[in-house]
């Protein structure tokens, strides 16, 4: 079984508030749905929810909670939107996709909805989302992730980016890593990048790709924007960034 992140970078494009990458999410989705492997599939939310979420300082906890009521309702409501979206290319991909959300909080029974959705055949989709759980947050997909490659026995975590995999100065996109252990992830990406500030978002990937990659499940980072390497990343290609545990 895959775990695959469709990244919110790869479905929307973050520039412009609640704009859906049609073509894109389309192509993906023939490409899973070719590949004829099971998956567990986790979205991104995009600009369909990260501008929502600063916006109303959800990611800080309640700090205005009249206001803040809004912003949950608004996001939540965003990010179904995109879902749909999502939904709606794969199953005209044939994908026999069915929608999971993590909202309001993550507990046993939204694992068991999803196995019990693999167990009939069917393909779980869940996405980055509001938390409630006495306070309000943020739940990323890339922590989804982390959750499907610890409850299920997935082979392959691919998290499919706007970037060619993992640079060793995220920046400046200089020195692309092909292959690596986890410690020597640790060891290259992490001099010198400090904070998600820094590296636009891609060191708090990389933690979750650690934690994976820690479990003995193999990762993968690849360009969602080039045809054709989603597909063979399923199939054990990657033309990107591939991410093992330590020998």
């Amino acid at each position: 079984m895959i775990a695959i992140k469709l990244g919110g970078s790869v479905i929307t494009d973050k520039e412009k508030d609640s704009h859906f990458n049609k073509r894109i999410t389309y192509r993906l989705a023939e490409e899973i749905a070719s590949a004829g492997k099971k998956a567990l599939i986790v979205h991104g939310a995009g600009s369909f929810g990260h501008p929502q979420a600063k916006r109303y300082r959800l990611n800080e906890g309640f700090v205005d909670k009249k206001r803040q009521v809004e912003g949950i309702s608004l996001t939540h409501f965003s990010v179904r939107v995109l879902n749909l979206k999502v939904m709606e290319a794969l199953r005209h991909a044939g994908i026999p996709a069915v929608s999971i959300p993590p909202f309001p909080f993550i507990d046993e029974s939204f694992i068991e909805k999803a196995k019990v959705a693999v167990k009939d055949g069917l393909v779980p989709v869940t996405f980055g989302d509001v938390m409630l759980d006495g306070n309000v947050s943020i739940i990323s997909g890339d922590i989804l992730m982390e959750i499907f490659a610890r409850e299920f026995e997935v082979e392959r975590a691919i998290f499919v980016t706007n970037v060619d995999g993992i640079y060793e100065d995220p920046l400046r996109k200089e020195t692309l890593i092909r292959e690596c252990t986890v410690k020597e992830l640790e060891k290259v990406f992490f001099k010198g990048n400090a904070g998600a500030d820094v590296t636009s978002g891609m060191a708090g990937k990389v933690k979750s790709i650690k934690e994976i990659a820690y479990s003995g499940v193999e990762v993968d980072v690849i360009n969602g924007r080039k045809p054709g390497r989603l597909k063979d990343a399923i199939n054990g290609i990657v033309a990107g960034t591939r991410v093992r545990k330590n020998e």
